[in-house]
This record gives structure tokens, sequence and C-alpha cells, in this order.
């Protein structure tokens, strides 16, 4: 391979904001083309439901590869793809989940979401745009264990999203306090991806947290064996909650009901009940 021989401007900063499936690949054949159209009908009802509708017509480079969808945006929305998106998204996944139920009860919506931002190609080319480390990163933070772990040990009826952000974001918009959460609702870890080159510290922030009776004992242990990046990555008096809920919006779906979430005739039948466990 060559080496670079020349200097090069560096490429515009963007936020990026990466969302997947949750065990897509054990749904029924017959509904992933379905689910994977929900993802981005899902993803704009939560930002209409956040006064975010601006975003949403302006994303830059939009773009899925199957149970996943990512986009690009101006970094100065990064406090509003935290607080108030992930709380809508998670009051728009329940909604869903209801939904979904009434067509097939092990059929669920559950959405993983990655926050980052960096340097990266935006000149209308779709096959060099969004190409870079930032992307590679942002997808790396989507797939890590501690993330997987999160949504694991919760209450698939409960928790419908966590949400991981980089080192970064954390540094330049929670830590400044830019949005209404409190640096404490986020959760310091490791973000590893088995077979793949990358630990890197992270933030998690799960909108409605809840643990699963099953995983009691796995989520001690988990969180023990974060005691040192816990300690090393200390706020000083500041204390540390694991899966805190938002400061000053509701978890309680009830409260802000969802209507018209999915097509009218998604999967050809009408609604007739709600899931049961």
């Amino acid at each position: 391979m060559e080496q670079n021989s020349s200097t090069r401007l560096l490429p515009p900063y963007r936020a990026l904001l990466a969302v997947d499936i949750v065990k897509f690949s054990r749904a029924q054949g017959i509904y992933l083309g379905d689910m994977r159209q929900l993802i981005p009908q899902v993803l704009e009802r939560a930002m209409s439901l956040s006064g975010l509708q601006e975003i949403w017509g302006s994303r830059r480079f939009p773009d899925s590869a199957g149970d996943d969808y990512v986009f690009g945006t101006d970094p100065k929305w990064l406090p509003l793809l935290i607080s108030p998106l992930m709380g809508s998204l998670q009051i728009v996944l329940e909604e869903v989940d209801h939904e979904l139920a009434a067509r097939d009860r092990d059929l669920r919506l559950r959405l993983r979401a990655a926050l980052h931002v960096g340097p990266v190609l935006d000149s209308g080319d779709p096959w060099r745009d969004r190409i870079g480390e930032p992307t590679v990163t942002t997808f790396r933070l989507l797939s890590s264990t501690v993330i997987n772990n999160a949504l694991k040990h919760s209450h698939p009826s409960v928790t419908q999203t966590a949400v991981i952000i980089s080192q970064r974001v954390f540094e330049d918009v929670i830590r400044p306090g830019y949005t209404t959460l409190h640096p404490s609702e986020f959760t310091p870890v490791t973000a590893e991806v088995p077979g793949k080159d990358f630990v890197e510290p992270a933030w998690l922030y799960v909108p409605r947290p809840s643990r699963s009776a099953s995983s009691e004992n796995d989520t001690s242990a988990t969180v023990a064996s974060d005691k040192d990046e816990v300690d090393r990555r200390s706020m000083g008096d500041t204390p540390i909650a694991v899966f805190h809920g938002p400061v000053g919006q509701s978890n309680n779906a009830h409260e802000m009901h969802v209507s018209q979430t999915l097509p009218s005739d998604f999967f050809g039948r009408e609604s007739e009940g709600d899931r049961g466990e």
C-alpha cells in the first residue's frame, strides 16, 4: 500500500446515530422485511414526538444494511439526540410492542442505539460518504458486549432500548451539562466486541431500566467486574448510578399515548390485544 503523499483537508464533523434490532434473526422469516421497514418509521415517530422533525428532515447519508439504520447530522443536535430522543424512542417502542404482540406473541422490536461524533466524508457520494473511523467506532459500540448484556438482563416487556455513547460524546455533551440528564445517569463501561480489535471506554444509558429476575446475579457480577473502571473514571463526589431513569421526563408510557405508530395494514390484520408474559 502506497503511503499517503499529500496532506488532505479534514472532512466535516458529523454526529452519528446508529440503531439495530435486538435478536433480529430469531424472528420468523415472514416478518423480517416488515421489521426492517419499521426501523426508520419508529425513528421518525420518535423524532416527531420529541419535536425534532428538522433533524429527521435534514439527516445525512441515511443507510441500512439489514437490521440496522444509520445517519449523520450536524453535531449541534447531539444533546437532543440523547434527550429527549432516547426517552421518546422508548415510548414509541412500548407502543409498537403492544401492536406486534397482537400479531405474534414472540415478535418484538427492541433497539440498541449508539452515538458518536467525528470527521466523515459528506459530499453526496453514496460510495464514500460516512465511510471512516467514526462510523466504524459507532458500529463497534452498537455491537459491543456491554450493551447486549444491558438488554439481555432487562425485562423485554419494560426496557425497549438502551444507548451507548462514546467517551467523546460524554465529554463534549454530557459532562458540560448540555442535556437535561445528569452525568450520574450514565454508567461508565468498557465497550468490547468479541473477535474484533476494539476496546474503548464508553457510557451506557437506559431510558426505562428494569431487571430480569433470572439475571439478577449475572447483573450484579457485571457491575462488580466494572468497579475498577468506575473508580478510574470517577467524577469525584458525583455518585455513579446504574441505569437511572431520565431527569424531568416521565417513564410511564401511558402518560403519553402514541398513536399511529404502525401502518394500519401492518401484517394485514387489526390489533386484538396486548402481549402476555
